[in-house]
């Protein structure tokens, strides 16, 4: 009885460390799906911005050179 008691208590135990570390990694995991959606979206405005100031940049520059070498 005394042994099937602490088997008992053991699988308890188990039990509970197995649902405190199933929590624990959910946690960690929505920490870490949550700041890799942050960074994703910052660098993809990040991108989005330099595409359109390099497309500004080369129209700009392609303007004053047309100006200056091909005067109608």
């Amino acid at each position: 009885m005394r042994a099937e008691l602490i088997q008992e208590f053991q699988l308890l135990q188990n039990s509970r460390a197995n649902k405190f570390a199933d929590e624990l990694a959910d946690k960690i995991l929505s920490s870490v799906d949550a700041v890799n959606e942050k960074v994703i979206s910052s660098m993809s405005k990040r991108g989005n911005m330099l595409m359109l100031l390099e497309k500004r940049l080369n129209f700009s520059t392609l303007r004053k050179l047309r100006e200056r070498f091909f005067k109608p």
